[in-house]
């Protein structure tokens, strides 16, 4: 992908100094309208990008220090290509187990997973079954604060921004910054709850699967405009506002989510038929 330059706020630059978003700690943030503040001054200053967020628990450095936001079939320090051609050979089945299973329940826009690849891997990605080259974003930065905080591992969750092209469609190919942007909401059935609480999205690297000459070209560190450390705790957003509950963000009778889970069973049996022989 195509890396930029986002052009921070005035307390960002400060904090940043000479270095780069990605090499510094995150910015700390007490209250939630203070990072809406924070975020409305980087969409005013950055309008050629809209702006996604990911809620994490922390902030997740590599070897050399640098936050690093990596669609998780690339995820690892060293990754070797034959582990590569071997996720992506797992993604393939899982694609073929999905429309199966989309065919067996009649579900609705099956004829989607079946023919446009990055449809199927979405719904791989959001619901869990496997890897996939996409990334879960959302543009809720009160879901990405909700996501922040869900485990309550740390003291305080990071909210990190990225600057991404405007998508035009449900799948956005843009050839100029080498993206594709999914947008979950239109691209999901209806019966998939998760994404529309999540206000999903979800974005790749355009025409680089297995093959890549550098690695880094597919770390969206590349899009980062900011990072903010929040309190992990009620406190962050006081009396008028509140996060998104557990159970909204990940609903326990989403029909979306057995089914998944059926096309992630019969992936790890194939798995290990494969291991077998």
């Amino acid at each position: 992908m195509r890396s930029i330059t986002p052009t921070p706020s005035p307390a960002l630059s400060k904090h940043v100094g000479n270095d780069v978003v990605r090499r510094v700690a995150p910015y700390p943030i007490d209250t939630y309208p203070e990072l809406v503040r924070e975020v409305t001054a980087l969409a005013w200053l950055n309008k050629d990008f809209l702006l996604f967020f990911r809620g994490q628990e922390r902030d997740y450095l590599n070897k050399a220090g640098s936050s690093t936001y990596y669609p998780t079939i690339y995820r690892k320090d060293v990754l070797t290509a034959h582990e590569v051609h071997s996720r992506f050979d797992m993604l393939e089945t899982a694609e073929l187990q999905l429309a199966e299973v989309f065919d067996s329940a009649e579900v609705e826009g099956r004829q989607d997973v079946r023919r446009k690849r990055h449809i199927a891997w979405s719904i791989l990605q959001h619901y869990g079954v496997c890897d996939t080259p996409l990334l879960d974003f959302t543009r809720s930065l009160q879901a990405a604060a909700s996501f922040a905080q869900f485990n309550h591992q740390e003291e305080r969750g990071v909210v990190a921004v990225f600057a991404l092209p405007y998508p035009g469609n449900r799948i956005t190919y843009n050839s100029e910054h080498d993206l594709i942007i999914v947008n979950l909401l239109t691209a999901c059935p209806p019966l998939a709850q998760r994404p529309h609480f999540q206000e999903g999205f979800q974005a790749g690297t355009l025409d680089i699967t297995r093959d890549y000459t550098d690695k880094s070209e597919l770390d969206f560190n590349n899009r980062l405009v900011a990072k903010f450390s929040i309190p992990n705790d009620r406190s962050f957003w006081g009396s008028d506002f509140a996060g998104i509950p557990d159970h909204l963000l990940f609903p326990p009778d989403d029909p979306m989510a057995e089914i998944c889970d059926r096309a992630k069973t019969r992936l790890i049996d194939d798995m290990k038929n494969i291991f077998v022989l």
